[in-house]
């Protein structure tokens, strides 16, 4: 939403930015916090798929502990794939009400947080497709808007 490291949010925690949208999804769902069976949000960046900070934005959003939670780390869409598992839940009768989304911090975390290059198979490097993942994902954002012809203000 914001440029990463520049912007307003960048000091931003991701509980901070998750608990704001997931009180106002509450607030718009008119319903009460207690029935929600199970949240769904995905990450990439934050170590563990920011499955703590997702815990504590929803215990501070006002959702009760008996609420199940998980985080998803589908390394593109992630946000899209929680969305997905939970409407599959309610189709497939597991659960009658939940949230799914996404959050991320660009300006916090980085792709390669979790990666020391130093204990990469050499083969990693031999193998482009394999060391193009240890591209940052601003540069790929880029990299595609260059592709598909995408100005920054369209």
């Amino acid at each position: 939403m914001t440029r990463a490291k520049k912007g307003p949010q960048r000091n931003t925690p991701l509980e901070a930015m998750l608990k704001v949208v997931l009180a106002d999804a509450i607030k718009k769902a008119k319903i009460p916090a207690a029935q929600i069976d199970e949240v769904i949000i995905g990450n990439v960046l934050a170590p563990g798929s920011a499955a703590a900070q997702i815990r504590m934005a929803m215990f501070m959003a006002g959702i009760p502990e008996t609420t199940s939670c998980q985080a998803i780390n589908r390394m593109c869409s992630s946000g899209l794939q929680a969305v997905a598992s939970i409407a599959n839940g309610i189709k497939a009768g597991d659960i009658s009400i939940g949230i799914g989304g996404g959050v991320e911090s660009m300006s916090n975390f980085d792709m390669m947080g979790g990666v020391d290059p130093n204990f990469l198979d050499d083969g990693v490097f031999e193998c482009e497709e394999a060391s193009n993942c240890l591209m940052g994902m601003g540069i790929t954002s880029e990299n595609v808007a260059k592709e598909f012809g995408i100005t920054r203000e369209q």
